[in-house]
Protein backbone atom coordinates (compact mmCIF):
# COMPACT_ATOMS: atom_id res chain seq x y z
CA UNK A 1 0.00 0.00 0.00
CA UNK A 2 1.30 3.73 -0.76
CA UNK A 3 1.18 5.87 1.43
CA UNK A 4 0.10 9.53 0.89
CA UNK A 5 3.09 11.91 1.42
CA UNK A 6 3.57 12.82 5.10
CA UNK A 7 3.68 16.74 5.57
CA UNK A 8 7.31 18.30 5.74
CA UNK A 9 7.33 21.05 8.48
CA UNK A 10 11.06 21.46 7.81
CA UNK A 11 12.14 24.92 6.25
CA UNK A 12 15.28 26.40 5.08
CA UNK A 13 16.87 29.48 6.42
CA UNK A 14 15.75 31.21 2.94
CA UNK A 15 12.35 29.83 2.67
CA UNK A 16 13.20 27.18 0.81
CA UNK A 17 11.64 23.60 1.78
CA UNK A 18 11.92 19.76 0.96
CA UNK A 19 8.84 19.73 -0.37
CA UNK A 20 9.89 22.35 -3.19
CA UNK A 21 12.86 20.54 -3.78
CA UNK A 22 11.01 16.95 -4.20
CA UNK A 23 7.98 18.78 -6.17
CA UNK A 24 11.06 20.51 -8.42
CA UNK A 25 12.74 17.20 -9.15
CA UNK A 26 10.31 15.00 -9.57
CA UNK A 27 8.32 17.56 -12.55
CA UNK A 28 12.02 17.67 -14.09
CA UNK A 29 12.65 13.85 -13.80
CA UNK A 30 8.86 13.14 -14.48
CA UNK A 31 9.39 15.36 -18.23
CA UNK A 32 12.94 13.28 -19.10
CA UNK A 33 12.59 10.70 -21.31
CA UNK A 34 15.19 8.55 -19.49
CA UNK A 35 13.08 9.01 -16.34
CA UNK A 36 10.82 5.47 -16.04
CA UNK A 37 10.00 5.74 -12.26
CA UNK A 38 10.92 7.39 -9.16
CA UNK A 39 9.91 6.71 -4.99
CA UNK A 40 10.78 8.53 -1.74
CA UNK A 41 12.43 5.93 0.19
CA UNK A 42 14.54 6.64 3.66
CA UNK A 43 12.29 8.12 6.65
CA UNK A 44 9.65 9.14 4.63
CA UNK A 45 8.60 5.44 3.60
CA UNK A 46 9.60 4.22 7.12
CA UNK A 47 7.63 6.79 8.65
CA UNK A 48 9.74 8.43 10.76
CA UNK A 49 10.40 11.47 8.91
CA UNK A 50 11.41 14.73 11.16
CA UNK A 51 12.49 18.08 10.70
CA UNK A 52 16.29 16.45 10.76
CA UNK A 53 15.14 14.29 7.61
CA UNK A 54 17.27 13.93 4.50
CA UNK A 55 15.70 13.47 1.32
CA UNK A 56 16.05 10.32 -0.79
CA UNK A 57 15.12 10.48 -4.04
CA UNK A 58 15.49 6.37 -6.31
CA UNK A 59 15.12 6.64 -9.87
CA UNK A 60 14.83 4.16 -12.81
CA UNK A 61 16.81 4.60 -15.77
CA UNK A 62 18.96 3.18 -17.99
CA UNK A 63 20.82 6.44 -18.35
CA UNK A 64 22.43 7.57 -14.70
CA UNK A 65 24.52 10.42 -16.09
CA UNK A 66 21.19 12.43 -18.05
CA UNK A 67 19.41 11.58 -14.61
CA UNK A 68 21.86 13.33 -12.48
CA UNK A 69 22.37 15.78 -15.07
CA UNK A 70 18.42 16.55 -14.68
CA UNK A 71 18.71 16.66 -10.87
CA UNK A 72 21.57 19.14 -10.88
CA UNK A 73 20.31 21.55 -12.80
CA UNK A 74 17.24 21.42 -10.73
CA UNK A 75 18.57 21.82 -7.69
CA UNK A 76 21.31 24.66 -8.92
CA UNK A 77 17.82 26.54 -10.01
CA UNK A 78 16.86 26.61 -6.34
CA UNK A 79 19.98 27.10 -4.45
CA UNK A 80 23.86 26.37 -5.00
CA UNK A 81 25.24 22.80 -4.63
CA UNK A 82 28.37 22.87 -2.34
CA UNK A 83 29.20 19.56 -2.07
CA UNK A 84 28.63 16.16 -4.20
CA UNK A 85 29.63 12.73 -3.19
CA UNK A 86 29.60 10.40 -6.12
CA UNK A 87 29.47 6.54 -4.40
CA UNK A 88 32.10 4.80 -6.06
CA UNK A 89 31.31 1.41 -4.20
CA UNK A 90 27.74 0.40 -4.27
CA UNK A 91 26.51 -3.18 -2.74
CA UNK A 92 23.68 -2.79 -5.76
CA UNK A 93 24.10 -4.21 -8.83
CA UNK A 94 23.53 -1.58 -11.44
CA UNK A 95 22.83 1.22 -9.22
CA UNK A 96 24.54 4.73 -8.99
CA UNK A 97 24.03 7.03 -6.40
CA UNK A 98 25.59 10.87 -5.20
CA UNK A 99 24.81 12.76 -2.22
CA UNK A 100 24.07 16.97 -2.59
CA UNK A 101 24.46 19.37 0.01
CA UNK A 102 22.80 22.85 -1.10
CA UNK A 103 24.06 26.20 0.60
CA UNK A 104 21.52 28.19 2.67
CA UNK A 105 19.65 24.61 4.31
CA UNK A 106 19.74 22.91 7.74
CA UNK A 107 23.02 21.72 8.55
CA UNK A 108 21.60 18.12 8.53
CA UNK A 109 19.81 18.51 5.88
CA UNK A 110 21.26 16.61 1.90
CA UNK A 111 19.67 14.72 -0.98
CA UNK A 112 20.01 11.12 -1.46
CA UNK A 113 19.54 10.35 -5.20
CA UNK A 114 19.89 6.93 -6.21
CA UNK A 115 19.73 5.16 -9.87
CA UNK A 116 18.62 1.77 -10.75
CA UNK A 117 18.99 1.10 -14.40
CA UNK A 118 16.64 -2.48 -14.56
CA UNK A 119 13.33 -2.18 -16.27
CA UNK A 120 12.18 -5.32 -14.87
CA UNK A 121 9.52 -5.59 -11.56
CA UNK A 122 11.31 -8.39 -10.29
CA UNK A 123 14.56 -6.48 -9.35
CA UNK A 124 12.26 -3.75 -7.34
CA UNK A 125 10.17 -6.40 -5.52
CA UNK A 126 12.58 -6.17 -2.26
CA UNK A 127 12.03 -2.58 -1.66
CA UNK A 128 8.53 -3.07 -1.16
CA UNK A 129 9.28 -5.51 1.71
CA UNK A 130 7.70 -3.14 4.06
CA UNK A 131 9.02 -4.81 7.45
CA UNK A 132 12.76 -4.02 5.75
CA UNK A 133 12.44 -0.25 3.61
CA UNK A 134 9.21 0.91 5.09
CA UNK A 135 6.29 1.50 2.05
CA UNK A 136 7.82 3.07 -0.95
CA UNK A 137 6.02 6.81 -1.69
CA UNK A 138 5.74 6.30 -5.77
CA UNK A 139 6.20 9.94 -7.06
CA UNK A 140 6.01 8.37 -10.84
CA UNK A 141 5.66 4.91 -12.43
CA UNK A 142 5.22 5.36 -16.48
CA UNK A 143 5.53 1.77 -17.28
CA UNK A 144 3.73 0.26 -14.28
CA UNK A 145 7.18 -1.56 -13.10
CA UNK A 146 6.63 -0.32 -9.10
CA UNK A 147 2.63 -1.39 -9.32
CA UNK A 148 3.91 -4.91 -10.73
CA UNK A 149 6.83 -4.70 -8.40
CA UNK A 150 4.43 -4.34 -5.52
CA UNK A 151 2.22 -7.28 -6.20
CA UNK A 152 4.86 -9.28 -5.06
CA UNK A 153 7.08 -8.18 -2.39
CA UNK A 154 11.01 -9.81 -1.97
CA UNK A 155 11.39 -11.17 1.62
CA UNK A 156 14.37 -11.65 3.05
CA UNK A 157 15.56 -15.60 3.74
CA UNK A 158 18.69 -15.48 5.74
CA UNK A 159 21.01 -18.47 6.31
CA UNK A 160 20.28 -20.00 9.83
CA UNK A 161 23.83 -20.02 12.29
CA UNK A 162 25.50 -22.62 12.52
CA UNK A 163 25.30 -22.61 16.50
CA UNK A 164 28.76 -24.22 17.59
CA UNK A 165 30.61 -22.16 14.71
CA UNK A 166 29.21 -19.26 15.93
CA UNK A 167 30.04 -19.92 19.72
CA UNK A 168 33.19 -21.04 18.98
CA UNK A 169 33.73 -17.65 16.95
CA UNK A 170 32.89 -15.53 19.33
CA UNK A 171 35.05 -17.48 22.09
CA UNK A 172 37.83 -16.84 20.23
CA UNK A 173 37.21 -13.22 19.54
CA UNK A 174 36.58 -12.80 23.49
CA UNK A 175 39.80 -14.22 24.49
CA UNK A 176 41.95 -12.08 21.78
CA UNK A 177 40.07 -9.15 23.01
CA UNK A 178 41.20 -10.14 26.76
CA UNK A 179 44.41 -10.89 25.92
CA UNK A 180 44.76 -7.26 24.43
CA UNK A 181 43.22 -5.65 27.00
CA UNK A 182 45.60 -7.52 29.35
CA UNK A 183 48.17 -5.60 27.70
CA UNK A 184 46.72 -2.48 28.49
CA UNK A 185 46.54 -1.75 24.29
CA UNK A 186 43.23 0.12 24.18
CA UNK A 187 42.82 0.76 20.87
CA UNK A 188 43.09 -3.23 19.92
CA UNK A 189 41.14 -4.22 22.42
CA UNK A 190 38.16 -1.86 21.85
CA UNK A 191 38.48 -3.26 17.65
CA UNK A 192 37.58 -7.08 19.30
CA UNK A 193 35.29 -5.75 21.61
CA UNK A 194 33.20 -3.79 18.93
CA UNK A 195 32.87 -7.02 17.05
CA UNK A 196 31.69 -9.05 20.24
CA UNK A 197 29.19 -5.97 20.81
CA UNK A 198 28.49 -6.71 16.56
CA UNK A 199 27.99 -10.78 17.37
CA UNK A 200 25.29 -10.04 20.15
CA UNK A 201 23.41 -7.41 17.65
CA UNK A 202 23.54 -9.94 15.06
CA UNK A 203 21.64 -12.46 17.34
CA UNK A 204 19.20 -9.97 18.58
CA UNK A 205 18.38 -8.48 14.50
CA UNK A 206 17.50 -12.54 14.20
CA UNK A 207 15.22 -12.34 16.59
CA UNK A 208 13.56 -9.30 16.75
CA UNK A 209 13.79 -7.93 13.03
CA UNK A 210 14.87 -10.87 10.89
CA UNK A 211 13.90 -8.91 7.73
CA UNK A 212 16.85 -6.39 9.35
CA UNK A 213 19.51 -9.40 9.48
CA UNK A 214 22.09 -7.27 8.35
CA UNK A 215 21.00 -3.34 8.90
CA UNK A 216 23.47 -3.77 11.98
CA UNK A 217 23.53 -0.99 14.66
CA UNK A 218 21.39 1.15 12.62
CA UNK A 219 17.71 2.08 13.64
CA UNK A 220 18.25 -0.08 16.53
CA UNK A 221 16.27 2.41 18.98
CA UNK A 222 13.15 1.74 16.43
CA UNK A 223 13.51 -2.25 16.29
CA UNK A 224 14.06 -3.06 19.63
CA UNK A 225 12.72 -3.09 22.75
CA UNK A 226 13.54 -0.31 25.19
CA UNK A 227 15.35 -2.47 27.27
CA UNK A 228 17.07 -4.21 24.55
CA UNK A 229 18.31 -1.04 22.95
CA UNK A 230 19.47 0.74 26.25
CA UNK A 231 21.94 -2.37 27.03
CA UNK A 232 23.22 -2.23 23.34
CA UNK A 233 24.20 1.83 24.50
CA UNK A 234 25.48 0.34 27.96
CA UNK A 235 27.60 -1.85 25.91
CA UNK A 236 29.15 0.66 23.80
CA UNK A 237 29.52 3.16 26.29
CA UNK A 238 32.80 1.89 28.08
CA UNK A 239 35.04 4.60 29.00
CA UNK A 240 38.42 2.14 29.92
CA UNK A 241 39.51 -1.19 29.81
CA UNK A 242 38.63 -2.16 33.10
CA UNK A 243 34.98 -1.54 31.89
CA UNK A 244 35.49 -3.10 28.86
CA UNK A 245 36.38 -6.61 30.86
CA UNK A 246 33.37 -5.99 32.86
CA UNK A 247 31.35 -5.37 29.92
CA UNK A 248 32.50 -8.24 27.90
CA UNK A 249 32.47 -11.43 30.88
CA UNK A 250 28.87 -10.60 31.06
CA UNK A 251 28.13 -10.62 27.39
CA UNK A 252 30.30 -13.81 27.46
CA UNK A 253 28.09 -15.09 29.98
CA UNK A 254 24.72 -14.06 28.62
CA UNK A 255 25.64 -15.98 25.49
CA UNK A 256 26.49 -19.10 26.89
CA UNK A 257 23.15 -19.83 28.80
CA UNK A 258 21.95 -19.37 25.37
CA UNK A 259 21.26 -22.96 23.94
CA UNK A 260 20.93 -23.66 20.68
CA UNK A 261 17.84 -22.72 19.14
CA UNK A 262 15.84 -23.21 15.49
CA UNK A 263 14.53 -19.67 16.14
CA UNK A 264 18.70 -18.39 16.56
Amino acid sequence: MIRPRARHTFCMATGFDKNKIVHSLVQNLQQSSSAEGAWLGGSTATGFEDDLSDTDIVIISTNPDEIFQTVEDTLKGIATITHIWKVEESPWKNFAQKFYVLDQTSETYYLDIGVFQSLSSEDYAEHFNVERHGSPQVLFDKKDILKQASQQPRYESSKKIEWSQWIARFEILYRTFLKESLRGKYIDSYTFYQRLVMMWVQLVRRHRTPQKHDFGLRYLYRDLPPAESQYIEKLLQVPDLKSMQVAAAELRSKIQTLQKDVSV
